[in-house]
C-alpha cells in the first residue's frame, strides 16, 4: 500500500496578491508553474538551499555587470533566473512543509542585501563606462532611499500599533474584505475604460522600484550596456519615492490613522 503524500495541498502555494509589486505578479507564476513540482521531488533540496543559490546567482550576475562587454548579456539572463528562484524558496517551504525561522530570516535579509549588491555593481559599471565618479553618489542615494522606505513603513506600523492595540487585526480584516471586493471586480464584465483602469491598478507598482524592478530594469540595463541610465533612474527615483512616503505616512498618522489599515507599501 502506497504511503500517503505528506506534502500539503496545492492551496499551500501563495499566489501574487492585488498589491504585489509589478514584477511580483509574474516571476512567482514562473516559479509556481515551471519549477515548484520538480523542485519538491528533489528530496535533498531545501528552501534554504534555494535561497542561498538565488543569492549566489545574483552576486555572480552583478559581477558580470561590472565585467561589462558581452558578460553583461549573461547577467541579463542570470538576474531574472535568480529572482525566479527567490520566489521559489518560500513556495517550496510551504508546499513541502519545510518552513523554518532561519529560512524566513535569510530570505528577507538577503533580499535587502541584494539591493546593495546591484547598486554597487551598477555604480562601478557606470563609472567604468563614463569615468564619472558621481555614479557612486547615485548608487548610495538609491540604497539610502530604498532602506529609508523600509524604515518609514515599519515606524508607521509601530506608531499605529501604539495608538490602537487592535491595529493588526483591523488591517487583516480590511485586507480580506478588500480582496473579496477585488475578486468580484476582477470577474465582472468591463468596458474599455474600466479595463484600462483595472490594468493601471494592477500594474502601477512598476513605479515603486522595488526588488523585482531592480531585477527587471537591471537585466535591461545589462542587455543594453547602459548601467548609467539605471543609476539615474534608481538614484533619483528611490529618493523621490522615499520623500513621498515620508510626507504621506506622516500625514496619515496625524490626520487619517484609519487609512493605515489599507495595505501599506514601503
Amino acid at each position: 500500500m502506497a504511503s500517503p503524500d505528506p506534502r500539503p495541498a496545492r492551496a499551500a502555494v501563495v499566489e501574487p496578491n492585488y498589491f504585489s509589486n509589478w514584477g511580483d505578479l509574474w516571476y512567482p507564476r514562473l516559479a509556481n508553474t515551471l519549477l515548484l513540482e520538480a523542485a519538491s521531488r528533489i528530496r535533498r533540496l531545501t528552501p534554504t538551499m534555494v535561497t542561498l543559490g538565488s543569492f549566489a546567482l545574483y552576486v555572480v550576475a552583478s559581477g558580470l555587470i561590472v565585467a561589462g562587454g558581452w558578460w553583461s548579456v549573461a547577467a541579463a539572463v542570470l538576474l531574472p533566473v535568480s529572482y525566479v528562484l527567490d520566489c521559489l524558496d518560500g513556495q517550496l517551504a510551504r508546499y513541502t512543509a519545510q518552513t523554518s525561522a532561519i529560512g524566513d530570516y535569510l530570505d528577507k535579509t538577503l533580499d535587502v542585501l541584494k539591493v546593495g549588491v546591484i547598486n554597487l555593481a551598477m555604480a562601478i559599471a557606470a563609472y567604468r563606462l563614463t569615468g564619472e565618479a558621481y555614479y557612486f553618489v547615485l548608487g548610495f542615494g538609491s540604497c539610502f532611499g530604498f532602506l529609508f522606505r523600509y524604515y518609514i513603513k515599519l515606524e508607521t506600523m509601530f506608531g499605529a500599533m501604539q495608538r490602537d492595540a487592535e491595529y493588526l487585526a483591523k488591517s487583516s480584516t480590511r485586507r480580506r474584505e478588500l480582496y473579496a471586493t477585488l475578486d468580484v471586480e476582477r470577474a465582472a464584465r468591463k468596458n474599455l475604460r474600466q479595463r484600462l483602469g483595472w490594468l493601471w491598478f494592477r500594474h502601477r507598482a512598476v513605479f515603486a522600484l522595488d526588488e523585482s524592478e531592480h531585477i527587471t530594469f537591471g537585466a535591461l540595463a545589462a542587455l543594453l550596456h547602459r548601467p548609467d541610465l539605471w543609476c539615474w533612474l534608481f538614484g533619483i527615483g528611490q529618493l523621490v519615492i522615499a520623500l513621498v512616503r515620508f510626507v504621506g505616512r506622516g500625514s496619515q498618522l496625524v490626520s487619517r490613522p484609519e487609512s493605515l489599515t489599507y495595505p501599506l507599501r514601503k
